[in-house]
């Protein structure tokens, strides 16, 4: 497929991940829009594009861009989808990078584009290649497009339909922010003693094979599981009243599945 000519609207920490990709791809990176200069500038400069803060003075690289990356926050999607509507060719196919949005937030011809990866600048050693996506588009071409997009981090692509994709954010949320803030509250758990953080490190490497080879029921251990409720009740005396009501949930939860 020919190089693709883009342009990226906002310039939060998925576009400075993406768009550098894109561009060493071989696709054009036309314009920057963001709405203050220290976010457009240091994008553009990094691309060596043309950088604005307002889609006004976008209007020429919106009208010639083959795609247009809606890359703001989820509650802004559909108000600059809106926006832009008139100012970009028909063929011209709109694109968000938002795992919960959905497609119906743009203009077809749309697609979504979801690399199930945390983009914060402490998931910086986690690689973006490799790094397996989402994609829902609302037509052949559209999907075509958006999987020479996704192809630049060569990661495992998956089709998706509108409730398949809210299923795999489902998902996402559950095994990266909920299992992180149970680790999270696990390391204040030995602070509070004077322990040491980095105690539950060989435990961590061991839960993330569960997500690697995908057999994390099969890997679950520990007291729920086997019914041990004197252990259990110790670990009731010891957690943080704020803490008690949620392990008992998950302790209780985890049992139920494997008595099924």
């Amino acid at each position: 497929m020919a190089d693709l000519r883009i342009v990226i609207i906002g310039a939060g920490q998925v576009s400075r991940e993406l768009a550098p990709v894109w561009q060493k791809a071989g696709h054009t990176i036309l314009q920057v829009v963001s709405r203050t200069e220290n976010s457009a500038r240091p994008l553009g400069e990094l691309l060596g594009c043309p950088w604005t803060t307002t889609l006004g003075d976008a209007a020429g690289a919106l009208s010639d861009a083959q795609i247009v990356v809606v890359a703001v926050t989820d509650g802004l999607i559909a108000e600059v989808a809106e926006t832009i509507s008139t100012m970009i060719s028909p063929k011209c196919v709109m694109i968000h990078l938002s795992g919960a949005t959905p497609l119906e937030a743009l203009r077809p011809p749309c697609a979504v584009i979801w690399p199930i990866r945390s983009f914060n600048p402490k998931a910086g050693s986690v690689p973006l290649e490799g790094t397996p996506t989402v994609i829902e588009a609302s037509e052949a071409e559209a999907f075509l497009l958006a999987t020479e997009l996704a192809s630049a981090w060569q990661g495992e692509i998956a089709e998706a339909s509108g409730e398949q994709r809210s299923a795999a954010h489902l998902a996402a949320v559950m095994a990266d922010n909920y299992a992180n803030h149970m680790l999270a509250e696990a390391q204040e758990v030995l602070h509070q003693r004077n322990l040491p953080k980095t105690l539950l490190r060989n435990l961590v490497q061991g839960l993330t094979q569960g997500g690697l080879n995908g057999d994390a029921r099969e890997r679950q251990t520990g007291p729920a599981k086997r019914g041990d409720e004197t252990t259990l009740q110790r670990h009731r005396e010891l957690i943080p009243k704020d803490m008690r009501e949620v392990y008992d949930s998950i302790a209780e939860h985890i049992a139920k599945r494997h008595r099924e």
